[in-house]
């Protein structure tokens, strides 16, 4: 298939091109020269010989990098920077594309745009920009594209579904009058077609009814009467922190280049299992690394996560929600300390043996194990109606303390005693300004507070646009000043100098000798 051609370097009538006004904008010119590496032959190959020409798939790529990589995720007003604004002028080779056509570009190929992520890490790698071998892993919240009005509890969706069918019924009934010769103020077609399109929102409005009802299934029983499903964004979950509906998206970053190497968006508010997805995409994305580490704060904390990652032999450091509560001593808290306190017993006040497998308690007796599940263990004294203590270990209503543990409890344990070293410490500190200022980056500077498309698929896809963006100006910025000379050399430069030298001096030949012309004729009709 042919391309509109275009040319950055051609000059105009008045000896500019569009590449003069890339002076002033080096990320431009780096963002073309980026796309320029990229495998496109998957981008190509989905181009028909058929038709008439098309903007080059390049240029649409680099452009959309570009502005995703400065905030601009609207079409119409990415359609008004081409016409008007140099900078994405250069990019586009003074061509105006359309929003329609714009949009179009975008959501034809979303499902490229993880190769694409990918393929920048690894210049990224080449280039030498980190080892990222410590990655930061965190999650936010970003709303929706849909509006937090359409949402429903299942009481509300029922009220509509009711509403729409007396509705239906209604214009059966004037359709069958008109049949019979009945005048009515809609023609037949029209009144057909409005019963159609109403029967289409009772049948989406019932599948909605029954994704809240399968999804109220996994809730506690107290939350299923106000839980609400977004009847045009099923996908988007009710999210306080953003307001409305809205997707958690995750982040795995370098904590060494702030580059984001690994991301998704989840429709679950919490990020319970979310570490581990990440960090297989961490390893898939970059290359396996023994001496990789990872580090999350307490949200991704849970038993069975920390398992994996100890069979795996995976170094990381999660932040534990219940570390004061561990059984983590070598020996119980002394009487004389609690008495001194005047506080309740906690689980920390207990030791766990290990060998034997029992739990000691601060008056010297011991719990063994009496219920066993898949899930827990419940640990039991045999008489605690003597103990000096049992006022400050049970309540009057309880004769014997119990003590319920999880089967995945050693991995809990084995983590609560490295996140006391102060390295495991150290690195929990450096998270948090690492992640932190990405998500900053992301929502503030660049203003993505929420998605410009609906459903999952495409909110997935356009997120990777957005951590796209994010990566360039951080590849940009660490490039600049040390390897930026390899996408752009100094020879180049020294020769754009001389080149737009000239072409200033044939400019302003063109405009004297116009400006001569214009007067001579002035002077001839003034004869005449």
């Amino acid at each position: 298939m042919s391309f509109i051609t275009y040319n950055r370097s051609q000059m105009n009538l008045f000896g500019y091109s569009v590449e003069d006004f890339a002076r002033d904008d080096p990320k431009s010119r780096f963002v073309v020269e980026l796309v320029s590496r990229l495998d496109l032959s998957a981008l190509y190959s989905r181009y028909s010989s058929q038709g008439g020409d098309s903007y080059a798939p390049d240029m649409m790529l680099a452009l959309w990098f570009y502005a995703y990589s400065n905030g601009i995720t609207s079409t119409r007003k990415l359609e008004e920077l081409c016409k008007f604004d140099t900078r994405y002028i250069y990019i586009t080779g003074n061509q105006h594309p359309d929003h329609s056509t714009l949009s179009r570009f975008r959501k034809a190929h979303l499902d490229l745009l993880d190769q694409y992520f990918v393929e920048i890490l690894l210049i990224a790698q080449a280039e030498g920009i980190s080892s990222f071998n410590q990655i930061a892993i965190d999650g936010t919240k970003i709303k929706a594209h849909s509006s937090k009005r359409h949402g429903y509890t299942e009481d509300q969706l029922d009220k509509r579904i009711e509403k729409l069918r007396a509705e239906i019924k209604q214009y059966m009934q004037r359709c069958n009058f008109v049949e019979q010769g009945a005048t009515d103020e809609l023609d037949l077609e029209t009144l057909r077609a409005e019963k159609e399109r109403l029967e289409r929102l009772e049948k989406e409005i019932l599948e909605r009814k029954a994704q809240l009802k399968e999804r109220k299934k996994q809730l506690k029983s107290e939350h299923r009467s106000r839980h609400q499903i977004n009847v045009k964004e099923p996908d988007a979950r009710m999210m306080p922190s953003v307001d409305g509906p809205g997707y958690n998206a995750q982040l795995g970053v370098d904590m060494s280049s702030h580059l984001i190497v690994a991301h998704e968006v989840v429709s679950q508010p919490n990020d319970q299992g979310q570490f581990i997805p990440i960090q297989e995409q961490v390893e898939k994305n970059l290359g396996s690394d023994d001496k990789r580490s990872y580090t999350a704060d307490s949200g991704y904390h849970n038993s069975a996560d920390l398992k994996e990652l100890e069979e795996k032999q995976i170094d990381a450091v999660i932040a534990d929600p219940q570390l004061s509560n561990r059984s983590i001593k070598e020996t119980p808290t002394s009487k004389e300390e609690l008495q001194k306190e005047e506080r309740k017993l906690k689980r920390s006040d207990f030791v766990y043996h290990e060998q034997g497998d029992y739990y000691e308690c601060p008056a010297g007796k011991k719990l063994f194990p009496v219920e066993r599940n898949s899930e827990r263990i419940v640990y039991r004294s045999n008489d605690c109606q003597d103990c000096p203590l049992i006022n400050l270990c049970i309540s009057s209503k309880k004769k014997v303390k119990q003590i319920h543990r999880s089967v995945n409890e050693s991995y809990c344990e084995r983590m609560a005693k490295k996140l006391q070293t102060s390295a495991a410490q150290e690195r929990l500190k450096k998270r948090s300004v690492t992640v932190e200022p990405v998500f900053g980056n992301l929502k503030h500077n660049l203003g993505y507070r929420g998605f410009s498309l609906s459903g999952l698929n495409n909110v997935r896809s356009e997120f990777t646009l957005m951590c796209i963006g994010h990566n360039i100006n951080v590849l940009f910025k660490n490039m600049l000043g040390k390897r930026l000379a390899a996408f752009i050399t100094a020879s180049q430069e020294k020769d754009d100098l001389l080149i737009l030298f000239s072409k200033n001096i044939l400019a302003f030949l063109i405009l004297y000798f116009a400006q001569r012309l214009r007067m001579r004729k002035n002077y001839q009709y003034r004869r005449i």
